[in-house]
């Protein structure tokens, strides 16, 4: 994170928010800033939703996909906000070196089984521990209603983001990561002019604040993860992996000032995040249970030979959410006691030990790899078919709950009447 600019005063402190005090004494220079943060939306991606009105959804995204996959040139009626987002998106930072990003995740995918289990019941499951953080879900409904739906959806993001030029300039893990970005803008126009939206309480729907601790759902979180259950990527996939994050940040638009540089400034925003978070509310065990019910417990039986061992899926599931979130996240969110992460925990450093052997064999990297890559495009093709998912992110889905990012019933994404 670099050193923060004068700002303008913000409000007071959203009310939700606890152990400001504390948090202000232990981070002091970025208690103040992470406060601050949570009335700050993303100015550029806010801008461009804002012409939706006047441009109309459908059409605003066909030119957004088009300024991704050929350049903001290729769109000569775009509206100045989508020129003033691809200026900054088209300037990439100095610090960035994509080549080097490609090279350490080339062989990631040999933990490709693992890393599915973390990101459901570690990635995702963490951010529930924040009712603020996490409403937006609740008030779109989009893991009650559909946790199967959503999981792919990342998932399919983070692939595109994690394959060799995925991140370069037309590469389709840039497109997602910006459209990513554009679904963030709609959801908050939206939650922003929704009464039920407690501003004073929440701050601005998905703020910086809560944006920037992204980064440490889908790197910090994972890493930890997989070492948790003896899967531990190599030193260089490490150092790549937080510096694909940070760009993936500046993609996001995340303030400069509060995206994170690497591990130190991840695990300062992971505590003050966790040290001020609101209470947990019912509504937040309901997104467990969700995702829990809805999809990981059918996944963890899918894992097991035989149908009478299925029994046993829940208390996996269970076990490996408190060895990755800690017993006392895992009480607040209601998620039973197992005797699964005492098994967890002892294998784990076990299974680290004999991984790391097995990288240093030449030539099983590869191999591993290259199952891994085949399991996954069969987890794919099975969990699209079990759950009806054929699009890649919520603003393609068709039909379905109405969702701020969707394009509404009836725009065939042409120039409003009234329009330019």
């Amino acid at each position: 994170m670099t050193q923060s600019t004068p700002r303008r005063q913000s409000p007071r402190m959203p009310s939700s928010v606890r152990c400001a005090d504390e948090a202000a004494a232990r981070f002091p220079r970025l208690a103040p800033r992470y406060f601050e943060a949570m009335w700050e939306g993303d100015l550029l991606a806010d801008a461009f939703v804002a012409d939706f009105a006047t441009v109309g959804h459908g059409r605003a995204m066909k030119m957004l996909r088009t300024a991704c996959r050929s350049g903001i040139a290729a769109v000569p009626d775009a509206p100045d906000s989508l020129v003033a987002l691809f200026a900054e998106l088209d300037d990439v930072p100095s610090w960035v070196d994509l080549a080097a990003i490609d090279s350490s995740a080339q062989y990631l995918g040999r933990y490709t089984r693992q890393a599915g289990i973390v990101l459901g019941a570690a990635s995702l499951v963490s951010g529930y521990a924040n009712s603020a953080a996490s409403r937006p879900l609740e008030m779109t409904g989009r893991y009650i209603d559909s946790a199967g739906a959503r999981t792919i959806e990342v998932a399919s993001w983070l692939v595109e983001s994690t394959a060799a030029g995925g991140l370069h300039r037309h590469g389709r893990g840039f497109e997602l990561t910006v459209r990513v970005r554009i679904i963030h803008a709609l959801v908050r126009h939206a939650l922003s002019h929704d009464e039920r939206w407690d501003a004073p309480a929440w701050g601005v729907p998905i703020s910086q604040a809560f944006l920037a601790y992204t980064l440490i759902e889908f790197c910090l979180i994972p890493l930890r993860g997989m070492r948790a259950i003896g899967a531990p990527y190599l030193p260089h996939e490490v150092a790549g992996y937080y510096a694909r994050w940070r760009y993936i940040g500046h993609l996001l638009g995340i303030d400069p000032d509060l995206l994170p540089q690497g591990r130190a400034d991840q695990e300062a925003l992971e505590e003050i995040y966790l040290l001020t978070r609101p209470e947990v509310e019912d509504y937040c065990r309901r997104l467990v249970g969700s995702i829990n019910s809805d999809f990981l417990v059918p996944e963890i039986e899918e894992l097991l030979p035989y149908p009478r061992l299925h029994v046993l899926a829940p208390p996996t599931v269970h076990g490996l959410e408190r060895v990755f979130l800690g017993d006392q996240v895992a009480d607040e969110l209601g998620i039973p006691e197992s005797r699964v992460k005492l098994l967890v925990r002892a294998l784990g450093p076990v299974l680290g030990t004999l991984n790391a052997a097995v990288d240093r064999v030449p030539g099983t990297l590869a191999r591993r790899t290259a199952r891994g890559e085949r399991y996954r495009l069969r987890q794919d093709a099975r969990l699209r078919a079990r759950y009806s998912v054929q699009h890649d992110l919520v603003d393609a889905a068709p039909g379905g709950q109405p969702h701020p990012a969707r394009v509404p019933a009836g725009d065939d994404g042409q120039a409003p009447a009234s329009g330019r």
